[in-house]
Protein backbone atom coordinates (compact mmCIF):
# COMPACT_ATOMS: atom_id res chain seq x y z
CA UNK A 1 0.00 0.00 0.00
CA UNK A 2 1.49 3.33 -0.94
CA UNK A 3 -0.73 6.35 0.43
CA UNK A 4 1.70 8.74 -0.04
CA UNK A 5 1.80 8.23 -3.77
CA UNK A 6 -1.89 8.08 -4.45
CA UNK A 7 -3.15 10.93 -1.82
CA UNK A 8 -2.98 14.80 -3.41
CA UNK A 9 -1.16 17.15 -0.85
CA UNK A 10 -4.24 18.87 -0.16
CA UNK A 11 -6.05 19.69 3.26
CA UNK A 12 -8.39 16.48 3.78
CA UNK A 13 -11.90 17.02 5.17
CA UNK A 14 -12.45 17.85 8.79
CA UNK A 15 -16.08 17.69 9.44
CA UNK A 16 -18.40 20.87 8.89
CA UNK A 17 -16.60 22.78 11.42
CA UNK A 18 -13.16 21.87 10.54
CA UNK A 19 -13.39 22.42 7.21
CA UNK A 20 -14.44 25.70 7.80
CA UNK A 21 -11.27 26.48 9.57
CA UNK A 22 -9.00 25.26 6.61
CA UNK A 23 -11.01 26.79 3.83
CA UNK A 24 -10.57 29.85 6.00
CA UNK A 25 -6.52 29.46 6.52
CA UNK A 26 -6.07 28.36 2.95
CA UNK A 27 -7.51 32.05 1.65
CA UNK A 28 -4.42 33.53 3.75
CA UNK A 29 -1.53 32.02 1.83
CA UNK A 30 1.54 33.84 1.45
CA UNK A 31 0.27 36.36 4.15
CA UNK A 32 2.19 35.19 7.10
CA UNK A 33 5.96 36.11 6.93
CA UNK A 34 8.83 34.27 8.69
CA UNK A 35 10.94 35.62 11.49
CA UNK A 36 8.95 37.64 12.85
CA UNK A 37 7.96 37.70 16.92
CA UNK A 38 4.64 35.75 16.41
CA UNK A 39 2.94 34.99 13.02
CA UNK A 40 -0.43 36.98 12.95
CA UNK A 41 -3.55 34.48 12.37
CA UNK A 42 -6.39 37.26 12.28
CA UNK A 43 -8.51 35.35 10.49
CA UNK A 44 -9.14 32.31 12.84
CA UNK A 45 -12.52 30.64 12.20
CA UNK A 46 -13.02 28.53 15.07
CA UNK A 47 -13.35 30.24 19.13
CA UNK A 48 -11.05 28.72 21.61
CA UNK A 49 -12.14 31.17 23.96
CA UNK A 50 -14.29 28.32 25.99
CA UNK A 51 -12.11 25.13 25.62
CA UNK A 52 -10.43 24.89 28.43
CA UNK A 53 -13.06 25.72 31.03
CA UNK A 54 -13.44 28.20 33.62
CA UNK A 55 -10.50 28.26 35.40
CA UNK A 56 -8.49 27.69 31.80
CA UNK A 57 -5.92 30.61 31.91
CA UNK A 58 -6.99 32.43 34.86
CA UNK A 59 -4.86 33.70 37.48
CA UNK A 60 -6.62 33.21 41.00
CA UNK A 61 -7.50 36.03 43.30
CA UNK A 62 -4.43 37.83 45.10
CA UNK A 63 -2.22 36.88 41.85
CA UNK A 64 -3.64 39.02 39.74
CA UNK A 65 -0.92 41.28 37.10
CA UNK A 66 1.49 38.40 37.99
CA UNK A 67 3.07 37.59 34.98
CA UNK A 68 2.41 33.78 33.54
CA UNK A 69 4.99 31.59 33.14
CA UNK A 70 6.30 30.98 29.75
CA UNK A 71 6.87 27.09 27.96
CA UNK A 72 10.08 27.77 29.07
CA UNK A 73 10.12 28.53 33.09
CA UNK A 74 9.95 31.74 32.95
CA UNK A 75 7.88 34.74 33.05
CA UNK A 76 6.55 36.06 29.78
CA UNK A 77 8.58 39.18 29.13
CA UNK A 78 11.62 37.63 30.81
CA UNK A 79 14.40 35.21 29.45
CA UNK A 80 13.43 31.55 28.80
CA UNK A 81 15.55 28.69 30.66
CA UNK A 82 17.26 26.01 28.59
CA UNK A 83 15.82 22.46 29.03
CA UNK A 84 18.15 20.77 32.01
CA UNK A 85 21.13 22.68 30.37
CA UNK A 86 21.61 20.16 27.73
CA UNK A 87 23.81 21.22 24.61
CA UNK A 88 22.19 22.15 21.60
CA UNK A 89 23.28 21.01 18.03
CA UNK A 90 26.30 21.29 17.39
CA UNK A 91 27.49 21.03 21.33
CA UNK A 92 26.72 24.57 22.17
CA UNK A 93 25.20 24.80 25.70
CA UNK A 94 21.65 26.11 24.97
CA UNK A 95 21.47 29.11 26.85
CA UNK A 96 18.72 31.11 28.88
CA UNK A 97 17.10 33.36 26.95
CA UNK A 98 18.71 32.84 23.60
CA UNK A 99 17.09 32.58 20.12
CA UNK A 100 18.81 28.90 18.50
CA UNK A 101 21.18 29.66 15.36
CA UNK A 102 21.38 27.54 12.49
CA UNK A 103 24.56 26.31 13.98
CA UNK A 104 23.30 24.88 17.22
CA UNK A 105 23.94 27.37 19.92
CA UNK A 106 21.98 30.08 21.43
CA UNK A 107 22.84 33.96 22.39
CA UNK A 108 21.81 34.59 25.84
CA UNK A 109 22.65 34.41 29.70
CA UNK A 110 23.36 31.20 31.67
CA UNK A 111 21.39 27.85 31.96
CA UNK A 112 18.73 26.96 33.90
CA UNK A 113 17.82 23.41 34.22
CA UNK A 114 14.25 23.56 35.45
CA UNK A 115 12.79 23.23 32.12
CA UNK A 116 9.63 24.83 33.39
CA UNK A 117 8.85 21.57 35.87
CA UNK A 118 6.62 23.05 38.55
CA UNK A 119 8.51 24.01 42.03
CA UNK A 120 5.57 23.28 43.95
CA UNK A 121 4.12 19.60 44.97
CA UNK A 122 1.12 18.00 43.91
CA UNK A 123 -1.88 20.39 45.50
CA UNK A 124 -0.04 23.30 45.52
CA UNK A 125 -0.96 26.57 43.88
CA UNK A 126 0.63 26.80 40.77
CA UNK A 127 3.98 29.18 40.53
CA UNK A 128 2.06 31.15 37.80
CA UNK A 129 -1.30 31.29 38.91
CA UNK A 130 -2.80 30.13 36.19
CA UNK A 131 -4.28 26.22 35.12
CA UNK A 132 -5.94 24.65 32.72
CA UNK A 133 -8.87 22.27 32.90
CA UNK A 134 -8.11 18.81 31.66
CA UNK A 135 -10.96 15.73 32.51
CA UNK A 136 -12.72 18.31 35.10
CA UNK A 137 -9.38 18.78 37.22
CA UNK A 138 -7.83 21.92 37.09
CA UNK A 139 -4.45 21.31 36.13
CA UNK A 140 -1.51 24.31 36.79
CA UNK A 141 0.57 25.07 33.91
CA UNK A 142 3.24 24.08 35.39
CA UNK A 143 2.10 20.42 35.14
CA UNK A 144 0.46 20.09 31.60
CA UNK A 145 3.10 19.81 29.25
CA UNK A 146 2.32 20.00 25.27
CA UNK A 147 3.87 17.87 22.51
CA UNK A 148 3.31 19.62 19.48
CA UNK A 149 3.92 16.65 16.95
CA UNK A 150 3.42 16.96 12.85
CA UNK A 151 4.52 15.49 10.03
CA UNK A 152 3.73 13.22 6.55
CA UNK A 153 0.64 10.62 6.22
CA UNK A 154 3.06 8.57 9.24
CA UNK A 155 1.81 11.27 11.80
CA UNK A 156 -1.58 11.63 10.56
CA UNK A 157 -1.76 7.73 11.13
CA UNK A 158 -1.86 4.57 8.93
CA UNK A 159 -1.03 2.03 11.37
CA UNK A 160 -4.02 -1.26 11.81
CA UNK A 161 -1.41 -3.69 12.87
CA UNK A 162 -1.03 -5.62 14.66
CA UNK A 163 -4.19 -6.59 16.08
CA UNK A 164 -2.80 -7.55 19.57
CA UNK A 165 -1.80 -4.30 19.88
CA UNK A 166 -4.62 -2.45 18.43
CA UNK A 167 -6.35 -1.46 22.11
CA UNK A 168 -3.18 0.24 23.83
CA UNK A 169 -3.45 2.97 20.88
CA UNK A 170 -7.46 2.76 20.19
CA UNK A 171 -9.31 1.36 23.22
CA UNK A 172 -7.48 2.18 26.15
CA UNK A 173 -6.79 5.37 27.61
CA UNK A 174 -4.49 7.46 30.08
CA UNK A 175 -6.13 10.28 32.81
CA UNK A 176 -3.16 11.77 32.22
CA UNK A 177 -3.12 12.02 28.63
CA UNK A 178 -5.06 14.48 26.52
CA UNK A 179 -5.26 15.69 23.00
CA UNK A 180 -6.38 19.47 22.02
CA UNK A 181 -8.22 20.73 18.45
CA UNK A 182 -9.36 24.31 18.18
CA UNK A 183 -12.88 25.05 19.24
CA UNK A 184 -13.13 21.76 21.70
CA UNK A 185 -12.59 21.31 25.16
CA UNK A 186 -9.16 18.92 25.88
CA UNK A 187 -10.55 15.12 25.49
CA UNK A 188 -8.57 11.60 26.39
CA UNK A 189 -5.71 11.16 23.80
CA UNK A 190 -7.05 7.92 21.77
CA UNK A 191 -6.15 7.10 18.32
CA UNK A 192 -7.36 7.62 15.32
CA UNK A 193 -7.86 11.40 16.40
CA UNK A 194 -4.56 12.83 17.96
CA UNK A 195 -3.75 13.93 14.92
CA UNK A 196 -6.77 14.97 13.69
CA UNK A 197 -6.61 13.00 10.17
CA UNK A 198 -10.37 12.20 8.67
CA UNK A 199 -8.68 9.57 6.08
CA UNK A 200 -7.25 8.02 9.85
CA UNK A 201 -10.94 8.46 11.21
CA UNK A 202 -12.55 6.54 8.32
CA UNK A 203 -12.08 2.77 6.93
CA UNK A 204 -10.89 4.10 3.60
CA UNK A 205 -8.14 1.05 4.35
CA UNK A 206 -10.70 -1.50 5.80
CA UNK A 207 -9.51 0.04 9.45
CA UNK A 208 -9.25 3.05 11.64
CA UNK A 209 -5.63 4.33 11.53
CA UNK A 210 -3.06 5.04 14.15
CA UNK A 211 -0.01 7.36 14.13
CA UNK A 212 2.01 8.13 17.19
CA UNK A 213 0.25 10.65 19.58
CA UNK A 214 -1.22 8.52 22.01
CA UNK A 215 1.67 6.32 22.34
CA UNK A 216 4.00 9.29 22.90
CA UNK A 217 1.17 10.57 25.60
CA UNK A 218 1.13 7.58 27.91
CA UNK A 219 4.47 6.74 28.23
CA UNK A 220 5.39 10.15 28.66
CA UNK A 221 2.44 9.79 31.77
CA UNK A 222 3.85 6.18 32.73
CA UNK A 223 7.33 8.47 33.39
CA UNK A 224 6.09 11.25 35.31
CA UNK A 225 2.54 10.62 36.41
CA UNK A 226 2.35 13.53 38.22
CA UNK A 227 2.32 15.48 35.16
CA UNK A 228 -0.44 15.67 32.41
CA UNK A 229 0.38 15.31 29.00
CA UNK A 230 -1.16 17.07 25.90
CA UNK A 231 -1.27 16.37 22.08
CA UNK A 232 -1.40 18.91 19.73
CA UNK A 233 -0.88 17.20 16.48
CA UNK A 234 -1.33 17.60 12.82
CA UNK A 235 -0.50 15.36 10.17
CA UNK A 236 -1.44 15.45 6.48
CA UNK A 237 -0.93 12.26 3.82
CA UNK A 238 1.72 13.52 1.40
CA UNK A 239 2.78 16.60 3.00
CA UNK A 240 6.65 17.57 2.39
CA UNK A 241 8.49 20.42 4.69
CA UNK A 242 8.06 23.43 2.41
CA UNK A 243 3.96 22.90 2.78
CA UNK A 244 4.18 23.34 6.64
CA UNK A 245 6.12 26.50 6.90
CA UNK A 246 4.73 29.65 7.24
CA UNK A 247 3.39 31.08 3.90
CA UNK A 248 3.03 27.67 3.09
CA UNK A 249 -0.29 25.59 3.05
CA UNK A 250 -0.33 24.27 6.46
CA UNK A 251 1.13 26.43 8.95
CA UNK A 252 -1.72 28.47 9.98
CA UNK A 253 -3.60 25.27 10.79
CA UNK A 254 -0.51 23.34 12.44
CA UNK A 255 0.19 26.36 14.67
CA UNK A 256 -4.06 26.95 15.84
CA UNK A 257 -3.94 24.85 18.30
CA UNK A 258 -0.48 25.87 20.27
CA UNK A 259 -1.51 29.30 19.73
CA UNK A 260 -4.71 28.45 21.52
CA UNK A 261 -3.35 27.08 24.15
CA UNK A 262 -0.23 28.85 24.53
CA UNK A 263 0.06 30.75 28.33
CA UNK A 264 -2.00 27.36 29.94
CA UNK A 265 1.04 24.42 29.45
CA UNK A 266 4.33 24.20 29.07
CA UNK A 267 5.44 23.05 25.89
CA UNK A 268 8.09 20.23 25.97
CA UNK A 269 9.24 19.40 22.39
CA UNK A 270 8.63 19.30 18.84
CA UNK A 271 7.98 16.06 17.25
CA UNK A 272 8.48 15.90 13.59
CA UNK A 273 8.09 12.83 10.75
CA UNK A 274 8.96 14.47 7.63
CA UNK A 275 12.06 13.29 5.50
CA UNK A 276 10.54 10.59 3.13
CA UNK A 277 7.91 13.12 1.38
CA UNK A 278 10.45 15.50 0.13
CA UNK A 279 9.87 13.44 -3.05
CA UNK A 280 7.14 15.03 -3.62
CA UNK A 281 8.17 18.61 -4.05
CA UNK A 282 11.46 19.78 -6.47
CA UNK A 283 14.91 18.98 -6.20
CA UNK A 284 15.18 22.39 -4.50
CA UNK A 285 13.10 20.96 -1.84
CA UNK A 286 15.78 17.93 -1.02
CA UNK A 287 18.39 20.34 -1.07
CA UNK A 288 17.30 22.88 1.35
CA UNK A 289 15.52 20.38 3.71
CA UNK A 290 17.83 20.97 6.94
CA UNK A 291 17.24 24.56 6.30
CA UNK A 292 13.48 24.52 5.97
CA UNK A 293 13.30 22.35 8.99
CA UNK A 294 15.15 25.10 10.54
CA UNK A 295 12.83 27.55 9.08
CA UNK A 296 9.91 25.62 10.76
CA UNK A 297 10.96 24.74 13.92
CA UNK A 298 12.10 28.44 14.17
CA UNK A 299 8.86 30.09 13.20
CA UNK A 300 6.57 27.69 16.11
CA UNK A 301 9.43 28.22 18.59
CA UNK A 302 8.72 32.24 17.79
CA UNK A 303 4.79 31.35 18.11
CA UNK A 304 4.58 29.47 20.99
CA UNK A 305 7.19 31.72 22.83
CA UNK A 306 9.92 29.00 23.52
CA UNK A 307 12.78 29.59 21.99
CA UNK A 308 14.56 26.22 23.21
CA UNK A 309 12.21 24.21 22.47
CA UNK A 310 13.77 20.80 21.73
CA UNK A 311 13.01 19.14 18.15
CA UNK A 312 12.84 15.25 18.46
CA UNK A 313 12.84 14.10 14.25
CA UNK A 314 12.40 11.02 12.87
CA UNK A 315 15.66 9.73 10.95
CA UNK A 316 15.00 8.11 7.66
CA UNK A 317 12.37 4.74 7.19
CA UNK A 318 15.19 2.86 7.12
CA UNK A 319 13.12 -0.55 6.86
CA UNK A 320 11.56 0.75 4.21
CA UNK A 321 11.18 -1.24 0.91
CA UNK A 322 10.39 -1.20 -2.22
CA UNK A 323 11.85 2.03 -4.12
CA UNK A 324 11.82 3.38 -0.30
CA UNK A 325 14.98 0.95 0.42
CA UNK A 326 18.08 2.14 1.85
CA UNK A 327 20.35 2.70 -1.80
CA UNK A 328 17.50 3.50 -3.62
CA UNK A 329 17.09 6.53 -5.16
CA UNK A 330 14.82 8.10 -2.78
CA UNK A 331 17.06 7.26 0.21
CA UNK A 332 19.95 8.16 -1.27
CA UNK A 333 18.88 11.57 -2.27
CA UNK A 334 17.25 12.07 1.14
CA UNK A 335 19.41 10.50 3.87
CA UNK A 336 22.68 13.40 3.80
CA UNK A 337 20.21 16.14 4.14
CA UNK A 338 18.20 14.30 7.28
CA UNK A 339 21.63 13.77 8.89
CA UNK A 340 22.44 17.27 8.99
CA UNK A 341 19.57 18.09 10.89
CA UNK A 342 21.21 18.06 14.53
CA UNK A 343 23.68 20.51 13.31
CA UNK A 344 21.28 22.90 11.87
CA UNK A 345 18.83 22.78 14.29
CA UNK A 346 19.80 23.84 17.69
CA UNK A 347 18.21 21.75 20.83
CA UNK A 348 17.67 18.86 18.18
CA UNK A 349 18.01 15.04 17.79
CA UNK A 350 17.28 12.73 15.45
CA UNK A 351 14.92 9.28 16.45
CA UNK A 352 16.92 5.55 14.76
CA UNK A 353 13.85 3.93 12.80
CA UNK A 354 16.23 0.62 12.92
CA UNK A 355 14.47 -2.38 13.65
CA UNK A 356 10.71 -0.50 13.58
CA UNK A 357 8.42 -2.81 12.70
CA UNK A 358 6.28 -1.34 9.16
CA UNK A 359 2.77 -1.41 8.31
CA UNK A 360 3.92 -1.24 5.03
CA UNK A 361 6.39 0.17 2.37
CA UNK A 362 7.06 2.85 4.45
CA UNK A 363 5.02 3.33 6.90
CA UNK A 364 5.31 2.14 10.89
CA UNK A 365 2.92 -0.63 12.16
CA UNK A 366 1.20 0.23 15.74
CA UNK A 367 4.27 -1.33 17.52
CA UNK A 368 6.94 0.65 15.32
CA UNK A 369 4.87 4.05 16.63
CA UNK A 370 5.46 2.76 20.40
CA UNK A 371 9.58 1.63 19.96
CA UNK A 372 9.98 5.10 18.25
CA UNK A 373 8.80 7.25 20.77
CA UNK A 374 9.70 5.31 23.61
CA UNK A 375 13.45 6.22 21.83
CA UNK A 376 12.23 9.89 21.26
CA UNK A 377 11.38 9.94 24.81
CA UNK A 378 14.63 8.06 26.42
CA UNK A 379 16.69 10.65 24.24
CA UNK A 380 14.39 13.71 26.34
CA UNK A 381 15.42 12.45 29.23
CA UNK A 382 19.05 12.11 28.15
CA UNK A 383 19.82 14.84 27.40
CA UNK A 384 18.02 16.89 29.83
CA UNK A 385 14.80 17.67 27.80
CA UNK A 386 12.49 15.72 30.09
CA UNK A 387 13.46 17.12 33.95
CA UNK A 388 9.50 15.56 34.80
CA UNK A 389 10.17 11.94 35.32
CA UNK A 390 12.18 13.31 38.54
CA UNK A 391 9.37 15.69 40.15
Amino acid sequence: MNTEQTTKPLAPSRGSRRSTYRLAALALLGSVSCGVSEHAHSHQTLDSSGDFGPSGGAQPIGTAGAPPVSSAGSAVGGSSTSFGGASGAGGSPAAAGGTPSSGGSSNGGSTNSSAGAATSGAGAPPVSGVTINLGGTDVPMERAIAFIHIGHSNMAGRASSPTASRPYHFDQTNPHAFMYHVGKSPELAIEPKTSGDMDAQMPAFGSTLAGPGTALLKQAATLAPNYYFVSLGFGVASAYCSQFIPGGLYYDQLIAAPKAIKGRVTFGAIIIYLGITERHGTAQDIANFPNCINTLVTAIRKDVGAPNLPLLMNDYEVEGSGEFVVGGAVATAIMPQIAKIPTTVANSALVSAKGLSMQDDHHFNLDGHRTWVERALTIMQQKGWFPWSSQ
